[in-house]
């Protein structure tokens, strides 16, 4: 299977991300076209999606590349701490400040600053963090002197945003201002195609960092791999690789080295569409006969799913076999 990153024109750079999908063609696109500009840039994308990975590339494709690449999480930055955190201070500014600090936008003078978890930024902040951005000037906490600051800001974001600024919760002027030009990344459950390329990228990696062998997962593994929901994307993906990696006791990973977490998530798979006006045997066939195609006609797994055994499930379709629907 041909790594998408080996269509793209040879002066770009897309090292990190592994993807076999056309739906990260438009994705690749858009960095391609952003990346020389100094243009703002919103990432937009679950949790565990890739969306730093989209920044990193971003910035190793710009102009900007030999200068740092600055990262800042809002969600892990205590209220109390933003502006020190994004402006510095200066020694003595508050209790516990001895020494002098640079901020990120600092930083990252003449590089990239990649401010992710944009959402979860507090409306003070967003104010002070629009100031920053028009007038291109930052104030160190316990100073009285703007410092002059050449950034590219790119952010991201798992949230609405849109619905955040009706809700009163973001400030419609910063939204306008960081959503210059927008990349949405597709889920990891939109498209299965990544997933053996991920899980064997990952095995490689592992067997690397450890220095052993990687295990194989077997046919029945993968399949459930590749239709499991993944709620927590490439990250989920990756931590449950490493898992069955390290705990591994054999050459072969089956259903049994998969983390009990995931193992027991029924819920995402058993949903199912049932019309109205069916008998209690038409319900049942119907379940089962989702649940299987679910599996890609895996009986094993769908049993495992369904919370029978396969010899209950077997018995089961024989009997339906059998009897007219």
């Amino acid at each position: 299977m041909q790594a998408l990153e080996t269509r793209q024109p040879s002066t770009l750079k897309f090292e990190k991300i592994v993807t076999s999908s056309d739906l990260m063609l438009p994705v690749f696109e858009r960095v391609s076209r952003v990346a020389e500009v100094d243009t703002t840039v919103l990432i937009r994308g679950e949790s565990g999606a890739g969306k730093e990975l989209i920044a990193e590339a971003i910035h190793a494709n710009s102009p900007r590349r030999h200068k740092p690449l600055v990262v800042i999480n809002m969600a892990a930055v205590p209220k109390d701490l933003l502006e020190s955190e994004l402006f510095g201070h200066m020694a003595g500014a508050f209790t516990g400040s001895t020494a002098t600090r640079t901020g990120r936008f600092e930083a990252a003078d003449e590089g990239t600053l990649f401010i992710d978890e944009i959402g979860d930024l507090a409306l003070e902040g967003q104010a002070k963090l629009l100031r920053v951005l028009e007038n291109r000037c930052v104030t160190p906490v316990g100073s009285n002197q703007d410092r002059h600051i050449d950034v590219r800001v790119v952010a991201a974001t798992n949230r609405n945003l849109e619905q955040m600024i009706r809700d009163g919760e973001f400030r419609e002027e910063l939204y306008y201002r960081l959503n210059v030009v927008s990349i949405t990344l597709p889920p990891l459950r939109e498209r299965p195609e990544d997933i053996e390329t991920l899980v064997h990228h990952f095995l490689d990696n592992l067997s690397r960092i450890y220095e052993q062998p990687a295990p194989v997962p077997d046919g029945e593994l993968m399949h459930y791999l590749k239709s499991y929901r993944w709620p927590g994307n490439v990250r989920q993906l990756r931590n449950c690789v490493e898992s069955m990696f390290v705990l591994a006791d054999s050459p072969t990973l089956t259903m049994d080295d998969l983390p009990a977490m995931i193992r027991n998530d029924r819920c995402q798979d058993l949903q199912f569409d049932i019309p109205e006006g069916l008998t209690l045997r038409q319900v049942e066939s119907a379940m089962v006969r989702q649940t299987l195609d679910r599996c890609q006609g895996n009986r094993t797994r769908a049993a495992r799913l369904l919370g029978v055994s396969v010899r209950t499930l077997q018995r089961q379709l024989k009997r339906w076999e059998r009897v007219p629907a």
